[in-house]
């Protein structure tokens, strides 16, 4: 009886473990049957939460309109800042070496002057003084001239001592010098020898323009006394005026001389279209910068810009395919967004996308792996489809 038992207990041992084994082997072979299912079951449920069907009521509300992408050929635009200028030899400042009080004067900023134009005298005895060593020197120039072949004619007969003659000849060259240095002083006053032998002193000196243009700056005013070399006057010339841009870093390489250039200015007025003139050779600055020269193309419009007006620009660096569609047809979320396609009737698929950087007209760039060239796009109501989805709950990724 006790060997029964014993047989019983190891018979139920044997069949529990045999039980176990098979149960494990069930769930070994079933595994990868469950895992296909489980695969296409996230497949379909994926497929599903990019999808949705509006009703007709939905559809006639929103008011859905449908059109296709466009392949547009665009250029790449690089974005810089920065403003009017003129260049160096376009701006001048009038001033005088010499110290007076103005005792004459018409030019006020915004007065358009020509080169050469007089804007106001000064009263300078150091003018005055100038002008009478000169006189004096020339005097004692032809007196000097004459002792100079006076001693000449001695010194080859051999009447004089040779040291006059040399002596005589010492002081006739060191004057000459000297006048030479007062004619050249007068003359950056603006007084030539000539005049003033014919005329005699003027007691006070011109200040003129220097440049065609307009004064933007009067320093002085009738009556004041102004140092040697102070300024008088600013005049600039707006010819020539360009635009000196900012391109940081990573961008610079891509600018070259001769690239369309379009300039918005803060007036509210439409880009106007201009070129790349000359591009730095350094990168300046904490901010690592390169400094790039624009023209205007039409000259007539430049020469109304201001000196000193911001502006912002894009320099187009090259033309590239591109897929644009209507700004209105995406569902914008910063730099990406989404847009729509019709598969069905009322059935749409939401596509996730890109924002490139190109815009042309209405138009925007969208980057995506998916081929939407002949799908039918919904470029009207985007938002409010994508409203709908926003009232389902929203799968984790």
């Amino acid at each position: 009886m006790k060997t029964f038992k014993n047989i019983s207990r190891k018979g139920l041992l044997y069949t529990g473990l045999i039980s176990v084994c098979c149960f494990v082997g069930i769930s070994c072979e079933s595994k990868p049957e469950d895992t296909e299912v489980a695969k296409k079951q996230a497949t379909a449920d994926s497929t599903a939460i990019d999808r949705i069907t509006l009703t007709s009521q939905q559809y006639e509300s929103i008011g859905i309109e449908l059109g296709k992408v466009k392949n547009e050929t665009v250029s790449d635009e690089i974005k810089a800042n920065g403003i009017v200028e003129l260049p160096p030899e376009n701006q001048a400042t009038l001033s005088l070496p010499v110290s007076g009080k103005i005792n004459y004067m018409k030019g006020i900023p915004g007065q358009a002057v020509h080169k050469g134009e007089l804007l106001a005298t000064l009263e300078s005895f150091e003018f005055i003084q100038l002008q009478q060593d000169y006189l004096q020197n020339a005097s004692q120039l032809v007196f000097q001239e004459k002792e100079l072949e006076r001693q000449r004619t001695l010194s080859t007969e051999n009447v004089g001592a040779r040291k006059n003659f040399e002596q005589a000849q010492a002081n006739q060259h060191s004057t000459k010098a000297l006048l030479q240095s007062l004619e050249a002083k007068l003359k950056i006053l603006g007084l030539s020898a000539a005049t003033l032998n014919s005329k005699g002193i003027t007691p006070a000196v011109r200040v003129v323009s220097s440049v065609n243009g307009y004064i933007t700056a009067a320093n002085v005013n009738l009556g004041k006394e102004v140092a040697a070399g102070q300024s008088i006057f600013e005049v600039v010339d707006k010819t020539d005026m360009h635009m000196s841009l900012t391109v940081f870093e990573q961008d610079a390489s891509k600018i070259k001389v001769s690239q369309s250039v379009m300039v918005q200015f803060n007036n509210g007025q439409k880009p106007v279209e201009g070129s790349v003139i000359m591009v730095g050779k350094v990168l300046e600055g904490e901010a690592r910068t390169l400094n790039v020269h624009a023209h205007l193309t039409d000259k007539k419009q430049e020469t109304q810009l201001v000196p000193g007006a911001y502006v912002s620009a894009r320099i187009r660096t090259g033309n590239r395919p591109a897929v644009m569609v209507p700004a209105a047809s995406v569902v914008r979320k910063g730099a990406t967004g989404f847009i729509y396609v019709e598969e069905k009737s009322k059935e749409f698929h939401r596509i996730p996308v890109e924002i490139g950087k190109a815009l042309k007209d209405d138009l925007v760039e969208i980057v995506t792996p998916e081929n939407i060239e002949n799908q039918p796009l919904v470029v009207k109501g985007a938002y409010l489809i994508d409203a709908e989805f926003g009232k389902r709950s929203e799968p984790a990724e």
